[in-house]
């Protein structure tokens, strides 16, 4: 079993904690995303698991067993970096075959798992090239197949597309996923590319500050961020701060029904920028008299920018909506979150008024 379990695992590096204490379980041919900014410990953390650093404490087992005292060498792990690493001087071939060789393993065998090995990332023929007559796709489908070749138990990927472009970028997480359902292989992905996350994720541990801020589905995680930095980190979110008072959330220019359990008090309302419709320009319960300051055609939507009384707002729009910049609307809460106190979010939806511009 290719079941790999973080026991309150914790990295320091002098006075500094790059992560704190972090519980994690990934299920035998689970694709788990590490998401999270730039410092929040999810490279330390992989490097962990891989065998390139080594925790302060806390305990890493796979299939049960504590590898944490092994070396990297010894660990049935296989790492693509961010950067190719390949040896410029060894054609494609020795470069997959370079660690089948260390094993000692038979000419016959070897080149057998090379060929099978280029043949899964779709580059049969290349294996007499150089990886400067190679593209950046070619060659980081070369470090993957040099890393599937050693046949691991578990796949860890650190950043593997950040240096490629976005097309490209898009096919290869394409391919990834393809490879990893046929291989049915446990794969660790360290990215801060929410789409990469959500597109390629069975389930996504979002990292803050060394710590793991939620760990779900990719439609919980953006459906119903835990926390307001999930919520703020994970695609667009309108963050309002309001007062809630007798039931009713006050906001500038709006006033919303207070979800059950939420008291009297501060709280901060998040709303996705779809979760909000353009109605005609006048007085609608639950929506703000606003204009429209800026309009982005992005293909297939349009993002508009709407001041409102409590500032500028994000709404997402249909390519065929009906607005321009400088026409005056009113935007309707179609749906809210309201956090108060770290408490989990509450969820308000409201039907859409027949009178909307925009669905």
């Amino acid at each position: 079993m290719a079941t790999l379990d973080l026991i309150g695992l914790t990295k320091r590096f002098g006075s500094v904690t790059a992560v704190d204490t972090v519980d994690l379980t990934v299920a035998d041919g689970e694709f788990m995303c590490i998401l999270g900014p730039s410092g929040c410990g999810k490279s330390t953390l992989l490097r962990m698991i891989a065998g390139f650093e080594m925790p302060t404490e806390g305990d890493i087992r796979i299939g049960g067993e504590s590898v944490t005292p092994l070396g990297a060498n010894k660990r049935p792990t296989a790492m693509v970096f961010q950067k190719y690493t390949l040896w410029p001087h060894m054609r494609v071939f020795d470069n997959i075959a370079f660690g089948l060789q260390l094993r000692r393993l038979p000419r016959a065998e070897i080149a057998r798992k090379v060929e099978e090995a280029l043949a899964l990332v779709s580059l049969s023929g290349y294996e007499g090239r150089f990886p400067s007559q190679l593209s950046g796709g070619q060659q980081q489908r070369v470090a993957l197949a040099r890393a599937l070749v050693l046949e691991p138990k578990i796949l860890l990927l650190d950043e593997p597309f950040s240096s490629l472009d976005a097309i490209l970028r898009v096919r290869l997480r394409e391919e990834l996923r393809r490879i990893q359902r046929r291989l049915k292989i446990t794969a660790i992905f360290v990215t801060h590319d929410q789409e990469e996350a959500l597109t390629l994720a069975d389930r996504i541990a979002v990292m803050n500050s060394g710590r793991v801020e939620q760990l779900a589905a990719p439609t919980q995680i953006y459906d119903n961020p835990a926390t307001l930095f999930v919520a703020d980190f994970i695609g667009a979110m309108n963050l309002l701060t309001a007062q809630v008072r007798g039931g009713q959330i006050a906001l500038d220019g709006v006033a919303l029904d207070a979800p059950d359990g939420v008291r009297d008090g501060a709280v901060t309302v998040a709303i996705r920028p779809e979760d909000l419709a353009l109605l005609p320009d006048g007085d609608h319960a639950g929506a703000w008299r606003a204009s429209v300051e800026q309009i982005s055609d992005l293909g297939h939507y349009r993002r508009a920018i709407l001041e409102t009384p409590s500032g500028m707002i994000k709404i997402y729009l249909p390519k065929t909506a009906a607005a321009e910049e400088g026409s005056a609307v009113s935007a309707f809460v179609r749906r809210y979150l309201v956090y108060q106190d770290g408490a989990p979010p509450r969820e308000v939806t409201r039907p859409l008024p027949a009178q909307a511009l925009t669905v």
